[in-house]
Formats: structure tokens, C-alpha cells, sequence
């Protein structure tokens, strides 16, 4: 029989609103990821820019979307037209975002009412994970109910079709997620700005909602049924696909961010390669799911798959730290090197497709578990979706916070990456074992039995390659052609932490972080202590944010006065004895403190104020976050912590020195910034030509004979001053006026994070960018 003209017409508008649906849920998904890197980042600035903090964040939104799915599940069958609901939902999220602004405002002052420097850590966590919480609690329920509202809409429609929607749905939401990763942080946020950015994201919304709404009118629903109606209890593979959905959500969470860390020491801390990092494996996520949608309905033995897809990822875990060393040897060649944007962008792409099958093999768990959940049905019910979800949300939520808080603090890098090998084995060796004793399951006993062994193959090897702690020392031995080792190497919550020192030396030579160089020993960063505690007529009170050797801390103190020192990382304060004979003595000068926290987060919540701020920010100064101590916001908030004629100082790396300034441009931005927050200013170029300090005050900076004297009179200051090499009086008493710039030149804030968010400026002028110093 030839289908009609009417019959044909029909299925076409359906095919049509159906992709429609699609559509929106991909435009849903794309603004959900650029609020996830916005309030990260506006919550950052609250809570500090910590490891600690972005884990709080993600952990609350994962809840959220967890708490979401779980009251959407409760209440479907009473909702007569989900796409309303929907609708609605995107409305509300919309609105959300914008009044995210003044609440943040509302947070911050609450914030810093409770908590002060003094706070201990344990109190501050939880204050920050209840703020978290409660902040994005409504956005991130009613994002998390989306996915349950529209697998019912579609369940409910009268018209079908032979595939598995929600998992389309799922794949739909994930492309769109990785489609705003890349327009927030390669487009809009350079061009607009942040706060604009989010604007935008709600602009999408409200898109939505419309579309929804209109979706909602013309589609006419069949009736739900009530729970207690023809519901039929979870088969034993049922229960077992849940379990998995929840175990595999934690180590897919856990797995970002544990690799996250590893690919860092290859690829540095720019944003672009963070970025490029989560859209690589969110389009692995979509792909996976996407494909495996279509499938599914004519898969058997669906337990083995899906016990197959986790031991595949454990397997792919193994492959791609090989080729990840194979990789690191070729990058390793452009270390101190410039290199064009398109070339460094491929580096990022590579590495991050390092990720894309254990990527594909994630995504494709979701639709698999979905319909071992639903085995008999053409599509799936909303309520044991928004079941599902919630177990692999609360799942992801549970990853993220054990891999930050846990795994990250008691494993080095490819340690933390081989319990993931563990955890895959092991999972999908249960799951196998489940599916062999389903009655339900078709017996397909040489596959099980080859992945059973698969399974117990890599959980053993994942053991035996875990319990190495060499790794990276074995990797500066090979690279330094065996002249250099790592003498300390020591894991906590902000990262890992390495000395490295020439064979048989005593001291080390340089301080690494996440295998990026820190610093190294020289008298620059004496200076930055030195100068402005010379021109000032009694330093009596001294702040030092970013401790790293702690040469700068150890120069101040030689003054005989209060020093305080600010470190994000408490293992750089632990690596002290590293470089200094004198250290214990150093740590035991009375009037010192050493304090573990953010520096801005610091001078947010201290009420001390400073006759001397000195500040050297981490190289290099472009990468993820560090724009947050070189904005205006920044040196007013440092300003308003000086006494009266309290001088502060800044450094600005040079144009080469592999710090992440490449043009003379960047320089004059952070030059102009620092100038529009003071009104009398000075600079003097470094004596070994690395970087400028940049000294700012509230009355005249004047070098006088006789202040310079009285310091230099201490035995203490003079010895620190020529330690490594001769300087000459007039670099104190000869300082320069700051350059006056023109209207071209912006001004770094908060808003407009022009040091962290360059490519389209760099793609313009056709710049050059130098790769980071990097030890892998």
C-alpha cells in the first residue's frame, strides 16, 4: 500500500518538530555551560580561586541538577503537557540569571560577614558549600529537570519512532553544552565581557521558553497513568543498570578532573586548553550517546554491552597514557618557543583527544542503561528517567568531590589516573558478573568470559602501575639528561608541588606546580620586597602574596618588622627547606606569619592594614585565574588595605621570559590598570631585564637619601641585598614615571578579563604565543 500525500505531509511536520525539540534542548544545554563557567567564576572571586572552591561549585551544581530530576520524578504523572512545564522552566532560569549579579553582591557581603582570615578551613568549607548550594540551588533544580520533562513529552506524543530518544535528548543537551563551552570562552567573553555573556545565555532561554510554549500549544499528548498503575518492578538488570549509571557518573566526574590535572603538565594552565579539554569530551559524550540511541533498540545481550563499555574505558585509560608520553615528547620541543595560534590550538586538540574514545564509551552508557531499565518500551518513561538521572547526577557530584578532596590529595598524577583503570576493572567485572546471572539476558558466554578476564587483566595491571610514585622524577631525569631530580614532590588539594635540584647539589634550583616552572633563584625577586620597603620611611607592616622559593619573604623579614606571607598552595610553603640553608631560621623570625589562602581571597576577608603590598603572581600570568590578581578590582582592594602612605608593588613579567606575556600590548594594559586605581606611580625595569615593578601609592613615592640610608644602615638588609649580586644605590633612588597611555590601551577588570581571554586578539595581529615551561 503507497502511504498517502497526507499521510507523508504529517510524518514530515513530525520529523520537523521533533528536530525542533532537539534543537531547543541543544540551545538548553549551551546556556547551562556558559552559567557553569560564569558563576564558577563570579563565585571564584567570593570564595577564593581555589581548587577547593571550583570543586564546591560543581559539586552544588551537580546537586542541584540531582535534587531536580529527583522532584521533576515524583510529580510527571500529574503534569498534563510537560513541554509547559518545560517551558516555564527555561523562563525561570532565564530570570535567574539575571538577577545572578546582585545576588553574588548579596553572597559576597553575607560571606564576608561570617568569615574572616582568621576562619579555620573547616568552617570556611562548609560555609562556602552552603552558600554554593543555596545560591544556585533554583537554576540548577530546574535545569536538572528538563531532561525527564521532555523524555515524557516525547513518550507521550502519539507518533514514534524507531529509536531511543532519550538518549538523543541526552546527546542533544551534551553538543550543546560543548557549543557553549566554545562561544563563552573563545568568542563572547573576549568580545562582550562576562556579564553580557551571561545576558546572552538568558537571551537563550527566553528563546527557548517561546519555543516551548509554541511546542506546547500544537502538540496534542496522550494521558499519563498514575504510578501505581501497570508499574512493574526493576529487573535484577534494572537495579544493576542504576548502579552503574550512579558509579559510572562518579568516575566519568572524577576522570575529568583527574585528567584535567595530568594534561596540565603538558599543555600548562591557559583556559583555552581547559576549555578545549571539556569540549573535546563533551562532543565524545554526545557522539556516544547519539550513536549508541540509534542502536540500542536492536542490541541483545545489553548487560554485557554495558558492562563492556566500562572495562573499553579502563582499556582506552591505559592506551592514552602511553600516548600521552609519545605526545609530551614531541611537545616537549617547543618549550621556550613561539609558536602561532592555530599551532598551539592543535597541540590542545590533540592532547584533549587523548580523552575522545573513553569519551564515546561514557556517553554511550546512558542510552544503555536507560533501556536495560525499560527493556519492553519504544521509548522511555520520564519518572524512571528522572530516576535514572538523579543516580548518575548524585553520582557525578560524589566524583568530583572525591577526586578533589581525596584521590587528588594522596596520588600524583598517573597514580590518580591508574585508579581509574582500578575503579573501570572493577565495575564492569560487576556488571558482567550481574548480566551472566540475569535470567532476562541473552547467554553470549565467550563474549562474558573474554571480557570477564579483560576486566580482571586491567584491575591487576591498574594496582601494580598505581603503587608507582616515580613517574615524574624518572621524567626530569630523562629531559635533563640525567643532571637534575626531584628532591621533594609532595600531593595536596591545590595540586602537586616539585623541587627539582642539580644530581648531587644540596638546594634546589627550581620550584614546579602542576609541572609548570614557578620561579628560580635570582635577585629580582629579592627586589620586590626591597624596593618598596627602601622608599618607605618605616615598612612597619609588610604583606607578601605568592610565597613560591619564599625568597621575597625571606628578604623582608631582614627589616626586623611584621611580615605576613599569603600562599594559594600550602605544599610551596612545605618546599621552603628546599632552597635555603637558613630556612628554619627564616620560619622561626617572630614576627612572621605564613598563612594558606587565596591573596585576594585574603585581603577580601582581613581587617589588618599594610604599609607595604607586594605581590608576584604565578607564571604564567595568562593562565586560568590569575587574571584575578592583576584586574582593577584587585589593586583597589589591595589599596584600600594600605595605611596612609602605604606603598604597593607589583610585577609585570617581560615580553619572552615565559611568563604568558607575548606583546608589549599586554604590558601596557597592566601598566594602564595599575595606573587608573592610584594617582602617583612609578616603575623601575629589573636588573636582569626579566620584568618591570610597579609601584603605586596614595601620596608621592619619593626615594630620599636619608630614608635609603637609615634602611641600608641594617647589616641584615645590605648583606640580603648583594647576596647574589652587586646593586647599585641608584636602582632605589632612580625610579621612572609611568608611561601614559592612550584610549586604545584597555583596562583590565573582572568583567572584561582581557590577560586570560586573548585569542581573538592575538588572531587579529597575528601574534605569536610562547609555550609554557612545562616539565613532562
Amino acid at each position: 500500500m503507497v502511504p498517502s500525500n497526507s499521510s507523508n505531509a504529517a510524518s514530515r511536520r513530525y520529523q520537523a518538530s521533533t528536530a525542533s525539540v532537539y534543537l531547543i534542548f541543544t540551545a538548553s544545554g549551551a546556556a547551562a555551560l556558559v552559567y557553569q563557567v560564569i558563576w564558577a567564576r563570579w563565585l571564584g572571586l567570593i570564595f577564593g580561586n581555589t581548587a577547593t572552591s571550583i570543586s564546591i561549585v560543581l559539586a552544588s551544581f551537580m546537586l542541584g541538577l540531582a535534587l531536580g530530576s529527583y522532584l521533576i520524578g515524583k510529580r510527571l504523572h500529574t503534569i498534563k503537557n510537560p513541554m509547559i512545564i518545560y517551558a516555564y522552566l527555561e523562563l525561570g532560569i532565564g530570570l535567574f540569571a539575571i538577577c545572578f549579579p546582585i545576588l553574588a553582591v548579596a553572597t559576597d557581603w553575607l560571606y564576608s560577614l561570617i568569615i574572616s582570615a582568621e576562619t579555620p578551613l573547616a568552617v570556611s568549607l562548609l560555609v562556602r558549600a552552603l552558600f554554593a548550594f543555596g545560591l544556585l540551588l533554583i537554576p540548577t533544580t530546574f535545569m536538572g529537570a528538563t531532561l525527564p520533562l521532555l523524555t515524557d513529552f516525547f513518550r507521550r506524543d502519539p507518533r514514534h519512532t524507531n529509536n531511543w530518544k532519550v538518549g538523543l535528548l541526552y546527546a542533544a543537551n551534551t553538543i550543546g553544552a560543548a557549543v557553549g563551552t566554545i562561544v563563552a570562552s573563545f568568542i563572547l567573553i573576549e568580545m562582550i565581557g562576562v556579564r553580557y555573556t551571561a545576558l546572552c545565555a538568558a537571551g537563550l532561554n527566553f528563546l527557548v521558553a517561546i519555543l516551548g510554549f509554541r511546542f506546547a500549544r500544537l502538540t496534542t499528548l496522550r494521558a499519563t497513568t498514575k504510578p501505581s498503575e501497570k508499574r512493574l518492578p526493576l529487573s535484577i538488570m534494572g537495579k544493576t543498570a542504576l548502579v552503574v549509571l550512579a558509579v559510572s557518573g562518579a568516575i566519568a566526574l572524577g576522570s575529568e578532573v583527574l585528567w584535567t590535572r595530568v594534561l596540565e603538565i603538558l599543555m600548562g594552565s591557559s583556559t583555552y586548553a581547559f576549555a578545549t579539554i571539556l569540549v573535546v569530551y563533551l562532543i565524545g559524550i554526545a557522539a556516544g550517546s547519539w550513536l549508541m540511541s540509534l542502536a540500542v533498540p536492536r542490541l541483545k545481550s545489553l548487560g554485557i554491552w554495558l558492562a563492556g563499555m566500562q572495562i573499553s574505558m579502563g582499556c582506552w585509560t591505559i592506551i592514552a597514557i602511553t600516548l600521552f608520553t609519545v605526545l609530551a615528547e614531541h611537545i616537549a620541543q617547543q618549550r621556550w618557543e613561539y609558536i602561532s595560534l592555530p599551532e598551539t590550538l592543535s597541540y590542545y586538540l590533540w592532547a584533549a583527544c587523548l580523552l575522545l574514545p573513553m569519551a564515546l564509551f561514557s556517553g554511550a552508557t546512558f542510552p544503555l542503561a536507560t533501556r536495560l531499565i525499560q527493556p519492553q518500551h519504544e521509548d522511555a518513561e520520564g519518572t524512571l528517567i528522572a530516576r535514572a538521572y538523579t543516580w548518575n547526577t548524585v553520582g557525578a557530584l560524589l566524583g568530583s568531590l572525591i577526586a578533589g578532596f581525596v584521590i587528588a590529595v594522596l596520588f600524583d598524577y598517573f597514580q590518580s589516573i591508574y585508579l581509574l583503570v582500578i575503579f573501570y576493572g572493577m565495575v564492569g567485572l560487576a556488571a558482567m558478573f550481574m548480566a551472566v546471572k540475569s535470567p532476562t539476558e541473552p547467554r553470549n558466554r565467550m563474549v562474558a568470559s573474554g571480557l570477564a578476564i579483560l576486566a580482571v587483566g586491567i584491575t591487576v595491571y591498574g594496582i601494580t602501575e598505581a603503587a608507582d610514585s616515580n613517574r615524574f622524577a624518572e621524567r626530569i631525569r630523562i629531559i635533563s639528561d640525567d643532571r637534575s631530580e626531584i628532591s621533594f614532590h609532595k600531593t595536596g588539594l591545590q595540586g602537586v608541588t616539585s623541587v627539582i635540584r642539580e644530581r648531587g647539589e644540596k638546594l634546589g634550583y627550581s620550584l614546579v606546580v602542576n609541572g609548570t616552572g614557578m620561579t628560580v633563584k635570582v635577585t629580582d625577586t629579592k627586589m620586590m620586597s626591597h624596593l618598596p620597603m627602601l622608599l618607605h620611611p618605616s615598612p612597619d607592616d609588610t604583606l607578601v602574596i605568592c610565597f613560591g622559593m619564599g625568597t621575597t619573604f625571606r628578604s623582608a623579614i631582614t627589616y626586623g618588622k611584621n611580615v605576613t606571607v599569603v600562599e594559594l598552595v600550602a605544599e610551596v610553603l612545605d618546599a621552603f627547606e628546599q632552597f635555603y640553608d637558613d630556612a628554619e631560621r627564616v620560619r622561626a623570625y617572630k614576627n612572621g606569619r605564613m598563612i594558606v589562602n587565596d591573596g585576594r581571597n585574603y585581603l577580601r576577608l582581613t581587617e589588618d592594614k599594610y604599609d607595604v603590598i607586594t605581590v608576584d603572581p604565578p607564571p604564567p600570568i595568562d593562565g586560568r585565574g590569575v587574571t584575578n590578581l592583576y584586574s582593577k578590582e584587585f589593586i583597589e582592594l589591595a589599596k584600600s588595605r594600605l595605611k596612609k602612605g602605604g606603598i604597593m608593588a607589583h610585577w609585570i613579567p617581560a615580553v619572552g621570559s615565559s611568563s604568558g606575556v607575548d606583546d608589549l600590548e599586554t604590558v601596557n594594559m597592566l601598566m594602564k590598570t595599575f595606573n587608573s586605581v592610584f594617582p602617583y606611580t612609578a616603575i623601575k625595569p629589573s636588573l636582569n631585564a626579566v620584568g618591570t615593578h610597579v609601584l603605586g601609592s596614595m601620596e608621592p613615592i619619593v626615594a630620599t637619601k636619608e630614608i635609603l640610608n637609615q634602611h641600608l644602615s641594617r647589616a641584615a638588609v645590605a648583606l640580603d641585598i648583594m647576596e647574589w649580586q652587586p646593586v647599585p644605590i641608584s636602582f632605589f633612588a632612580q625610579l621612572e614615571p609611568m608611561p601614559q597611555f592612550g584610549a586604545e590601551t584597555p583596562i583590565l577588570t573582572d568583567d572584561r578579563p582581557y590577560l586570560e581571554f586573548n585569542m581573538i586578539r592575538y588572531w587579529k595581529a597575528g601574534l605569536k604565543e610562547q609555550y609554557p615551561l612545562v616539565y613532562w
